[in-house]
């Protein structure tokens, strides 16, 4: 799978919250983040069906 960097912009509150997700899901940011999108994309699919 080819990677890209996106850039997305938050309110600090959001980004504080998220840290302390990922802090408790023993994860990175990042992978917090790109988890949340897949799933968000795995229901629309399953919605779409």
């Amino acid at each position: 799978m080819n990677s890209i960097t996106a850039t997305i912009r938050m309110s600090e509150d959001i980004k504080k919250e998220l840290d302390e997700i990922a802090r408790e899901e023993n994860r990175s940011f990042n992978n917090l983040i790109v988890t949340i999108l897949i799933r968000y994309l795995e229901n629309k699919h399953k919605d779409q069906k």
